[in-house]
């Protein structure tokens, strides 16, 4: 059995999850096996689960210390919208700390990544509190870091600035193979988001990057959500400064027009490594709009600026959403003065209003 799915059963509960795991349990030691040894998905959003129904989920997902019982695949768990709370965390940070093979009497074991893969916790009411118990454990572990989540969706579980101060910290080091992080509807706000940026690499950070750089910085994530997140200006410009990031998802962030002034230069020419940006939802006017089309547009100045240290660079921006900001005739002309330059570039836009006339 491959996939899983329980998703959407309130009843489930806690007492629901340790039937549930107990009957897996007894059916893996009946065939001296891996407990569901192929599994690749297990789905329980909005299934009422607290932390008693997480810890007995761990505890049959744990690794037996048997050589023989491994398991085929890790997990890409979800269990959004459950109270999962700060307790929680704590039993979730075993699951993304141990690997999935065996884990020897000493604390130590196999060099495989862990038993989980992806893990997504939207509304789970951790908070900074379970934030710190889920990144505490990996420090304490004989690994010292999450190999193998690639994946962690923390989006709406009241994490404020404090929390993601920490969780940035433990990018340089906890968080080898993690490519996507969702923090959506957290308010992360300004020096929040600064913070979480300063940990990853820059615009001007080397392009190659050795082993002692990356102990610095993160140079893993690819894919960044922080809509909703209040970040402001300074934290925009954080985060557009990235070097390493493909998509970034900056939608509903009160920006406004000072914000889309602000950032049109960090868009000079495109951006050399995001491909997917996300700036909908921003209330900016029109002029504002034009500003920063007319900025990506002018290729010609792309180097010689101290944003890219004087080398030419290449854009791969090839998706752009700036719907939910002001789009009229003005805002449609600079946007095919774009297309001009930037003939794949897809743009995602409200329909142009026509003024009234007077």
């Amino acid at each position: 059995m491959k996939q899983i799915n329980l998703s959407r059963n309130q009843n489930i509960g806690n007492d629901g999850m340790i039937t549930f795991a107990t009957s897996i349990d007894t059916a893996s030691s009946t065939a001296n096996a891996a407990a569901l040894p192929s599994l690749e998905t297990l789905i329980l959003s909005d299934c009422n689960i607290g932390p008693l129904g997480m810890q007995s989920l761990a505890q049959v997902l744990t690794p037996s210390t048997d050589d023989n019982i491994r398991r085929a695949q890790p997990i890409n768990l979800t269990i959004s919208t459950s109270p999962i709370g700060a307790e929680g965390c704590d039993t979730l940070s075993k699951l993304i700390s141990i690997p999935r093979d065996k884990v020897g009497e000493d604390g130590g074991g196999s060099s495989s990544s862990s038993v989980l893969s992806h893990l997504f916790m939207s509304q789970c009411s951790i908070g900074d509190e379970g934030l710190v118990n889920l990144l505490q454990s990996a420090a304490s572990t004989t690994m010292g870091h999450f190999s193998g989540l690639s994946v962690l969706d923390l989006s709406e579980n009241s994490i404020t600035k404090d929390g993601v101060k920490v969780l940035a910290g433990s990018l340089t080091r906890s968080w080898p193979d993690l490519v996507e992080l969702k923090l959506a509807k957290n308010e992360l706000e300004s020096e929040g988001v600064v913070a979480l940026m300063k940990s990853l690499v820059t615009r001007s950070d080397k392009v190659d990057y050795s082993t002692e750089e990356k102990k610095k910085k993160n140079a893993t994530l690819d894919n960044l959500d922080i809509s909703c997140t209040n970040c402001g200006i300074e934290g925009a410009k954080a985060a557009l400064m990235s070097g390493g990031l493909t998509t970034l998802r900056l939608f509903n962030n009160r920006l406004g027009s000072d914000g889309f002034y602000a950032i049109a230069p960090l868009l000079q020419g495109g951006h050399p490594s995001i491909e997917n940006l996300d700036l909908g939802g921003n209330n900016a006017d029109e002029d504002a709009v034009v500003a920063l089309l007319n900025s990506i547009a002018d290729n010609n100045t792309a180097s010689g600026t101290t944003i890219n240290e004087g080398s030419n660079f290449t854009s791969n921006l090839s998706v752009l959403e700036i719907g939910g900001n002001k789009f009229r005739n003005d805002a449609m002309e600079a946007l095919n003065r774009l297309k001009l330059v930037f003939p794949k570039l897809d743009v995602a836009h409200d329909k142009p209003i026509q003024e009234a006339a007077g």
